[in-house]
């Protein structure tokens, strides 16, 4: 019996379908490339408890930090196609090939998007027995003495360490990069007062601020945190149109099969969406931003061509 090729190409696609039907049928594994305890690793919790609802299979985070977010990255971008692994995606995903000249993976042929999630203005703050309790004060201090001051980081090439040197470049300072494997480690030394200042996010230091064991200084975004609108923007504090937030999305092998990736964008999506993920999150200054994977494929095309321009600009050497 003659079957012609048309219908065997259906047949395939029908088998395709029925094969990722199901899915998922097992633990989903969320890879958050960094240590506990920074905002990514804060939305990547409150979005996996909801998803793992609406997935009926467990979605566990994993956190595996280390070279600003690359060793995590790597990891997914080179693990099975069939989107039971997941990463959650940050802005030194973009940055990271702008600072390295040798990467362990490709972020465009490597990786594809899936959703974006959510996003948050950086909060500038300082240890409590630094010199100075505004940021204009913190400024002055550092200009009158370049080369003392240090600040610490996530990573190379992550946010906190990009937007100050951006704030280095624009302010003309001379401030010492101290890199942690995860903002969780970077904020101990700063509690500790053995760095003086970091780049974090109001949902990882809200309790130390509350407690009076940090110092406020100034916001990275555009706009006031809501929950302290007291504390000024760094653009009106000087220097206009200073401005960088951090964004967090998901990304899965290239190769994963689009109706796995559809999949995983629609519950993710749903669950970032779920009243209960935005009433926490917002409590904790994280906006929701939710984006399909077009749109989060788009920016991210926009995020890799800004870096590279913003690296070159601010003189920033790549490892």
């Amino acid at each position: 019996m003659k079957i012609r090729t048309g219908t065997i190409a259906a047949l395939l696609l029908a088998a395709s379908a029925s094969l990722h039907a199901a899915f998922p049928e097992r633990q989903i594994r969320l890879v958050v490339p960094f240590a506990p305890g920074g905002s990514t690793d804060v939305v990547a919790r409150r979005v996996a408890m909801k998803a793992q609802e609406l997935f009926g299979q467990p979605v566990f985070v994993d956190n595996i930090g280390g070279a600003g977010g690359q060793i995590g990255s790597d990891n997914v971008a080179k693990s099975a196609p069939d989107g039971y692994t997941v990463l959650l995606a940050q802005p030194g995903l973009a940055s990271n090939p702008a600072m390295r000249e040798k990467q362990p993976f490709d972020v465009e042929r490597d990786l594809v998007p899936v959703a974006l999630l959510a996003g948050h203005p950086g909060l500038l703050v300082a240890r409590t027995e630094a010199p100075y309790k505004t940021f204009a004060d913190f400024m002055k201090y550092a200009k009158a003495n370049p080369g003392k001051v240090n600040y610490a980081s996530a990573g190379v090439g992550t946010f906190p360490h990009l937007t100050m040197e951006m704030l280095k470049d624009v302010a003309k300072i001379d401030i010492v990069h101290v890199p942690y494997k995860g903002a969780g480690p970077a904020m101990v030394d700063l509690l500790g007062n053995r760095v003086d200042v970091k780049i974090d996010a109001y949902a990882t230091s809200a309790a130390y601020l509350k407690a009076g064991k940090l110092v406020p200084l100034a916001v990275s975004g555009l706009k006031r945190i809501p929950e302290m609108p007291e504390l000024p923007t760094i653009a009106e504090s000087g220097y206009p149109g200073f401005e960088n937030s951090i964004w967090m999305g998901l990304m899965v092998p290239a190769k994963t099969p689009p109706d796995v990736v559809a999949k995983l964008e629609k519950v993710f999506l749903e669950a970032v969406r779920s009243p209960e993920v935005v009433r926490t999150l917002g409590q904790e200054g994280i906006y929701i931003d939710p984006r399909d994977a077009k749109a989060f494929g788009a920016m991210m095309k926009d995020e890799l061509a800004k870096w590279r321009r913003i690296v070159k600009e601010a003189g920033i050497q790549p490892e």
